[in-house]
């Protein structure tokens, strides 16, 4: 028996719908698959290696900051840093906290809340002490552990901070030279990659992805030993002046290559505690204070007229005993003096003939000068936060405007600035480019880049070599720097007292000052030129000389002798105040006054009964040592080379038959 007719179709029709079907859903399937692996693939890929990979970023090893002698300034160490993984403490996470904070110093309340998360990871406490983290490890605890963590460290804590600056904790530089050459000294990151479980615990590491790049090295033109006295010094003139709401600063600087040998400023703080300092005493006040110079400008006034040939050093100048109008204006001296030279208008200081050189060259002529000198523009040192300073374009300077401007008021400028003109004077007319960095090196200490000293010439020699030997006079007696003068040394100089304006009133205040003195020794044969600057000096005394020049003497002399640099003048003979018993002991009494030593003692006389006389044997080679020690008949002790920097006994008498020790160091 046959179906109905129509059967036989309806199942054929069946099996092409459902055969049509399975082909569409087959295609289906191809098509989702192709568009996961193919289109979505690296999307889809990338969040499932997020749930089950961990890339850990290890922080790169900066370079070690030295100074110009190899002495490590700043360095990076290896410490312990402890993390958790949240997910794998759970409940735990009250007690955790407790025993975590007591032996990590840390809020248990706080850390409670940070191990509660879900999160795979958390900083508990970064760059610990051994000892915290030798606590942490005798606990324990499951979900804490450490790691190794390269941290900046400043071995000589407040030495050269301001200079210096630091680092954060994630290796980046944030002041200083480490902000300044942070490219060079951060070096590459390195990755890790490796697996962990759902509850993020590592199963498996795959190894350091890319080599992590040490930074670079960087030696610094700063000498540690002149740093370090410069800061003493600084150190006590700061307690001495008592600066109201200011600061002092200075700076030495080598004239002949531009390199800065300290570089210094107080209030200063120590960059391994930089958080706890307020951030005012971060600042380099060297380079980020700018300020009226006051009288220490006339020198470079002078400079341009001499150069121009409207002065003639020999010149006589009428001072107007010390007053005179400038439209309605008057401008006054500290003293009325009647007629000067131009050597009295240097050592006197004096206002009004500054101006009457200045109106000679005229505003073009000034402006113009001062910008070669390097007023106006940043020197080039790359430190963060350094100021141009301000000066005027002569179309807009008055007449008053100009003779300010003589005498250094009117425009600002850094302490480094002034250093830096002074050079000129000290190297024979030639201003070198000041120099922080020497050069920077691999970690293998190959070179990378050499920085070599650059100078322009910005005066002839001879305008230079006059200028300084009428500075001469001013730490002569008589000069206004006359407390800056040295026994062994010359010192050409030029001090600076200025008004600072009221920013209440817009007028010039009449008991607020900026007082400054900028010293070139030894003045035969420059070596140095150092600049101390005082921001408003509290007390009765805020004259240049008396303020700045004592602390110019202070380094002058601490740097000179260390260096080895072998003195161009005998000392004056002492005033003393002694009685007839000391005289009849054989103390030398005199009254003072002319250059050369009086005559030396024979051996063995010159002192009190019993005693010798020990010489000053500062910047004396070894043969002169000799010498001198064999003529007073002197037993010595003799270590080092060079020139002697240090000695033991001190000059002075002592007992017959003490032996003096030496040292000796070679002239750098």
């Amino acid at each position: 028996m046959t179906g109905e007719p129509g059967t036989g179709r309806w199942i054929r029709w069946r099996m092409v719908g459902g055969g049509v079907v399975l082909v569409g859903l087959f295609l289906l399937v191809m098509f989702k698959a192709y568009r996961l692996h193919a289109v979505e693939g690296p999307r889809l890929r990338e969040m499932a290696e997020q749930q089950y990979l961990r890339e850990i970023k290890l922080p790169p090893r900066r370079g070690t900051i030295y100074d110009r002698n190899g002495t490590p300034l700043a360095v990076s160490v290896d410490v312990d840093s402890v993390y958790a993984n949240p997910r794998m403490i759970g409940g735990d996470a009250p007690g955790v906290a407790r025993a975590l904070g007591q032996v990590l110093d840390l809020d248990p309340w706080a850390l409670q809340r940070q191990l509660s998360s879900r999160r795979y990871f958390s900083w508990v406490k970064r760059r610990i002490a051994p000892r915290e983290a030798a606590a942490v490890r005798a606990l324990k605890i499951k979900g804490i552990y450490i790691t190794k963590e390269s941290r900046r460290f400043y071995p000589n804590h407040h030495l050269a901070a301001n200079v210096v600056g630091f680092a954060g904790l994630d290796a980046k530089g944030l002041e200083g030279v480490e902000l300044a050459f942070d490219g060079w000294l951060r070096g590459e990151s390195a990755r890790m990659a490796g697996l962990r479980d759902a509850l993020g615990r590592p199963v498996l590491s795959e190894g350091v992805k890319q080599t992590p790049s040490a930074g670079h090295d960087v030696r610094l033109t700063l000498d540690k030993y002149i740093q370090f006295e410069t800061e003493q010094v600084l150190a006590e003139l700061y307690k001495t002046v008592r600066p109201k709401t200011g600061w002092v600063a200075a700076v030495v600087l080598d004239p002949r290559r531009g390199d800065i040998l300290a570089m210094a400023s107080m209030p200063s703080f120590d960059p391994n505690r930089y958080g706890e300092a307020d951030a005012a005493r971060w600042r380099n006040r060297c380079v980020t204070d700018a300020f009226e110079p006051g009288s220490t400008l006339k020198v470079f006034t002078v400079a341009a007229a001499l150069e121009a040939g409207v002065v003639k050093p020999g010149e006589v100048f009428d001072c107007e005993k010390g007053r005179w109008r400038v439209g309605r204006y008057t401008i006054h001296d500290s003293h009325a003096y009647d007629k000067l030279d131009l050597t009295g208008i240097l050592v006197k200081s004096s206002n009004i003939g500054s101006a009457k050189i200045a109106f000679r060259l005229g505003k073009d002529a000034v402006i113009r000068s001062l910008r070669r000198f390097g007023f106006g523009k940043r020197t080039g040192l790359r430190l963060r936060g350094e100021r141009a300073g301000v000066l005027r374009d002569a179309r807009r300077i008055s007449d008053v405007g100009l003779a300010n401007i003589a005498f250094g008021q009117g425009l600002t400028t850094t302490v480094l600035q002034l250093a830096q003109g002074f050079g000129a004077v000290a190297n024979d007319g030639v201003m070198m480019s000041p120099r922080i960095v020497d050069r920077i090196s691999r970690e293998s200490g190959e070179t990378e880049t050499q920085r070599e000293p650059v100078g322009r010439r910005v005066m002839p020699r001879w305008v230079a070599r006059t200028l300084l030997r009428i500075l001469r006079g001013v730490a002569a007696p008589g000069g206004t720097g006359a407390d800056a003068a040295m026994e062994r040394y010359t010192v050409a100089g030029k001090t600076g007292t200025a008004q600072k304006v009221d920013p209440v009133t817009g007028t010039y205040s009449f008991d607020r000052w900026f007082s400054s003195f900028i010293g070139i020794v030894p003045a035969t044969r420059p070596r140095l030129v150092i600049a101390v600057a005082v921001n408003e000096p509290d007390g009765e005394k805020h004259y240049g000389g008396e303020v700045a020049g004592p602390a110019f003497r202070q380094i002058a002399e601490k740097a000179l002798a260390y260096l080895g640099e072998k003195p161009d003048r005998k000392a004056p003979p002492r005033k003393k105040a002694v009685g007839a018993s000391q005289a009849a002991e054989g103390y030398v009494v005199t009254d003072g006054g002319g250059e050369e030593d009086p005559a030396p003692p024979l051996p063995g006389q010159g002192g009190p009964r019993g005693q010798v006389l020990v010489p000053d044997f500062t910047g004396m080679s070894i043969s002169e040592v000799i010498a001198e020690a064999r003529r007073v008949g002197l037993p010595t002790e003799l270590s080092g080379s060079g020139r002697a920097v240090a000695q033991s006994p001190g000059p002075g008498p002592t007992p017959r038959g003490t032996v003096c020790r030496v040292s000796f160091r070679p002239p750098r």
